[in-house]
């Protein structure tokens, strides 16, 4: 039993290697004589979706989609090698004999490619997309900073219609969110917006962090305004003052996470793997934004912690978050991942010290744990307080608004964006924050990896998927049919090639993750709308 399932997932791993060499080695090249490119795996799969007819298409337009069909096949193939490395990888972690296994990897061995060889090679591929496209990543998202600052310092704050919002009472990667939630509202209002820092109990914020408006004050909001409801407020274009509550939802608003703007769609799908975090990296980007004397403190424990690329880190959070919003991981859950990532290519490896930069709110129990069980990796970490010895570095709620802590986390979010690979959870809004940082200044879609949900916004549209393939699994399994669509329950945990979500039917259940494809949803920003 065991042979014939390992057997059926390294066929699948030789058909994607067939597959990787039909397409990019006997694929033809694009010629203006050549008809349309399909954009989706759908299309490639026999399903039928309208799409503009060729003679619309300029020759710019084809060259795009030609573009992005071979870097989505390259995007594809890497993904769903990744899928089934990690099945692979789980199955042999199972409690078999030791003449099980013993056999599994002998007839992998003999029979089948090396399946780590197609990984590095799709990798390689994947890699090569990312450094020609990071040019072109840094202008765009220069651009979309710009028009921000520009929505952000009006001529005449006076006369400048308003978004209020004031920080929520909760922990500091909740109300960095929140902004961000407001922000995409004033972009898709084209208002300025206003926030109260007088309302966060973080001490020192305004210290580590430019305003988020030079030209304005912010001392005195004004005092009536209209609360904001999407389109059921009615004739909003011409109300001067809106609020946003960060306890609602706004279920009747377009201005939402994962809404990226209409007119940034074809470019952002060619240039990134994800143009959703993307979007919400860019957001968040100029939410984060903290002073230079920070950036320096930054370098200066990189200095000396000898802490030089390359370098993986994680973020493990305990504490509070365990009483009822997240589960405890423990450390091998974490370092996994980290060594995987380190053994891509032992050969490399072997040329540098194995670093691992680790933030958390428990230290005085995951560095022992860590250092005790992988002797061969280094961990590092800075905490806010080095003069206190490790075991008492375990932080609680009331320590964590102190000026000191708050600088500790800012340099901990920038040292953790700043490595070559991160782990972490997406429960954790620190986690999720890290990630969409690392967006934020190119594409992280391989860089980041949640080990309980995938990325999700609170309050944010749902992640919806297109089925590419009918398929109909066991009892438990989502059943859906080619084209139905699939909403992605992001907040369950689940293995990369696994989902879990409900069909159009409201059925609930599991499915194969290669048998989706991710749908983007749009919205008309109107700050953005004279930018691109």
């Amino acid at each position: 039993m065991e042979t014939n399932v390992l057997k059926l997932f390294l066929a699948v791993s030789f058909g994607l290697n067939v597959t990787f060499f039909y397409n990019f080695v006997m694929f033809p090249y694009c010629s203006e004589k050549s008809p349309q490119a399909s954009l989706s795996k759908s299309q490639d799969r026999g399903i039928k979706l309208q799409a503009p007819s060729p003679m619309k298409i300029n020759k710019e337009q084809r060259k795009d989609q030609c573009l992005l069909r071979k870097r989505n096949l390259i995007r594809g193939a890497y993904s769903e090698a990744l899928q089934v490395r990690e099945f692979v990888r789980k199955y042999f972690r199972k409690d078999l004999n030791l003449a099980t296994k013993s056999a599994l990897q002998e007839d992998y061995s003999k029979n089948y490619l090396p399946f780590s060889d197609i990984v590095r090679k799709l990798k390689f591929l994947v890699d090569d997309i990312h450094r020609e496209s990071r040019n072109d990543l840094a202008i765009l998202g220069d651009q979309v900073q710009e028009r921000i600052r520009k929505l952000q310092n009006p001529s005449d704050c006076k006369t400048a219609k308003k978004l209020i919002c004031k920080f929520p009472h909760c922990g500091f990667g909740c109300q960095l969110h929140y902004i961000g939630r407001c922000l995409l509202v004033a972009l898709g209002t084209n208002r300025l917006m206003l926030v109260k820092y007088k309302s966060v109990h973080y001490k020192g914020f305004e210290k580590v962090f430019f305003p988020l408006t030079d030209a304005c004050s912010t001392e005195e909001l004004p005092k009536h305004a209209v609360e904001w409801n999407g389109e059921l407020l009615t004739n909003y274009h011409n109300i001067p003052v809106i609020s946003l509550s960060y306890h609602k939802r706004y279920p009747h608003t377009r201005f939402k996470a994962f809404a990226i703007p209409h007119n940034l769609e074809e470019k952002i799908k060619v240039l990134h793997d994800d143009p959703n975090s993307w979007w919400i990296g860019q957001i968040m980007r100029y939410v984060f934004r903290p002073k230079p004397w920070v950036t320096d403190k930054v370098q200066q424990i990189k200095r000396k912690l000898n802490l030089t690329r390359p370098y993986v880190s994680f973020h493990v959070r305990r504490t509070d978050k365990l009483h009822s919003e997240a589960r405890y991981f423990n450390i091998e859950e974490y370092m996994q991942h980290v060594v995987n990532w380190y053994e891509r290519d032992e050969e490399h490896a072997r040329s540098y010290t194995r670093k691992v930069y680790v933030a958390s709110d428990d230290l005085a129990n995951v560095i022992p744990d860590a250092r005790s069980k992988y002797p061969d990796y280094e961990f590092l970490y800075h905490a806010a307080h080095e003069d206190k010895p490790l075991k008492s570095m375990t932080q609680f709620v009331q320590d964590r608004e102190e000026e000191a802590e708050l600088i500790s986390l800012v340099c901990d979010l920038m040292i953790l964006s700043q490595s070559d690979y991160f782990v972490g959870t997406y429960s954790s809004n620190i986690g999720r924050l890290v990630t969409q940082l690392m967006h934020s200044s190119g594409d992280a879609t391989f860089r980041s990896r949640s080990i309980d949900y995938r990325m999700f916004y609170y309050a944010g549209l749902p992640l919806t998927y297109r089925a590419i393939e009918n398929f109909s699994g066991e009892k438990e399994d989502l059943f859906f049919s080619a084209g139905e669509m699939i909403v992605l329950n992001a907040m369950k945990e689940c293995p990369l090639y696994k989902g879990i979500g409900r069909n159009e039917a409201g059925s609930h259940g599991s499915f194969p993750m290669h048998k989706v494809e991710k749908i983007f949803t749009t919205a008309q920003y109107l700050a953005l709308n004279d930018t691109f």
